[in-house]
């Protein structure tokens, strides 16, 4: 009996579950099409690149949902329950309140477990795509990743520093370079070269048309002038100067490659370290939701779908907004990084907790 009725409410959340993503997603959907049909238009592109960017940002559009439509269908689903006797019954065969919303919990857990999957496999390509499609396409913007840089400096391995006046990731190319090598703490080669081209063949640096000063202790350094260098700088473009980060472009994995990559040169990587735990922390959001929905309807005890259907619009994104400026709080080191990930998913709990002890039904 108990297995039925277990699974008789975890059934009961999926419906409305599925209904409020859809609705939601054509919310965001409606959005986007009024604040970038202009654009389109301007370009002249067509209907079809605008429904390539559509279905480009359908899984960034189920990932930014899904909480909202698990905080719905626990509305509907707990709200049903009440209105119906069924939450009465439930009480009358000897289940505690709780027990009735285990089975949403679970529900909300498995819809936070498919949102991970897809945040950490389709969706961060497909939303590149559709940046490509926005800014390189429709507003003409070659380098909106922001790979063309100008005047950097670089390590590029143990002891051995890059200055580039301009670096092209997207070509893979370096003008007016300087590199300088150094051992036990002395320099020992200096390069100065017009330009420098990655060779994917060999995966080396090849330098043109510049000086190389060797440095031998207290002795005059010797000069050669070359036409073309092959080094032994093997450290890939990619890993030199890294794109613009685009947080929902990116996996958590790519995240932590990214991060490697900048402690490596010893940059500055708060935004990262905030991201990561933002990512790790979003599928939480779903039992959060879940608990808040729960607290809302047994303190209520009102069965309104419209005003509940409201109430997940209104509270979801209000939620959003929270979970953006804890990141930005984050990324302003005004928080540590784990708390300003995890901490609107934990507030959110802990207040949802409070609320379901008030309704007594923990």
């Amino acid at each position: 009996m108990n297995k039925i009725f277990f699974r008789y409410i975890a059934r009961s959340f999926w419906a409305p579950f599925g209904f409020g993503l859809c609705v939601f997603c054509l919310l965001l959907i409606f959005g986007s099409l009024f604040d970038k049909l202009n654009f389109f238009m301007k370009s002249g592109s067509g209907a079809g690149l605008f429904a390539r960017y559509i279905i480009y940002q359908a899984p960034y559009f189920i990932i930014k949902m899904t909480p909202m439509a698990t905080l719905l269908a626990v509305l509907f689903t707990l709200g049903g329950m009440i209105a119906n006797g069924e939450w009465k019954a439930g009480l009358a065969g000897g289940w505690r309140p709780f027990d009735m919303i285990k089975p949403l919990l679970v529900c909300a857990l498995l819809a936070g477990l498919g949102q991970f999957i897809l945040q950490e496999t389709a969706a961060p390509d497909l939303y590149m795509r559709s940046e490509y499609l926005f800014e390189g396409k429709m507003r003409g913007r070659d380098d909106w990743q922001r790979l063309v840089k100008k005047d950097v400096s670089f390590s590029a391995g143990n002891e051995v520093f890059v200055t580039a006046h301009l670096f092209n990731g997207q070509l893979k190319t370096m003008e007016k370079v300087i590199v300088s090598i150094y051992k036990e703490g002395r320099l020992s080669l200096e390069i100065n070269a017009a330009a420098a081209d990655w060779q994917p063949g060999v995966n080396r640096w090849a330098f043109s048309d510049g000086v190389m000063i060797k440095y031998d202790g207290d002795r005059k350094p010797s000069t050669k002038r070359f036409t073309r260098y092959q080094s032994a700088i093997s450290v890939r473009p990619e890993n030199l100067v890294l794109e613009k980060l685009v947080p929902d472009g990116i996996s958590t994995l790519d995240v932590l490659r990214r991060l490697r990559r900048l402690e490596a040169v010893g940059a500055p990587a708060v935004a990262e370290r905030t991201l990561l735990w933002v990512k790790l922390a979003a599928p939480l959001a779903n039992p959060a939701m879940a608990l808040i929905g729960a607290a809302m309807v047994l303190l209520a005890r009102k069965n309104n779908r419209f005003f509940s259907f409201g109430l997940a619009v209104g509270f979801g994104f209000f939620f959003w907004a929270v979970v953006i400026m804890a990141q930005e709080v984050g990324n302003a080191e005004l928080l540590p990084a784990f708390i300003a990930g995890l901490g609107p998913a934990g507030l959110f709990a802990l207040v949802s907790l409070w609320g379901l002890r008030r309704a007594r039904a923990i």
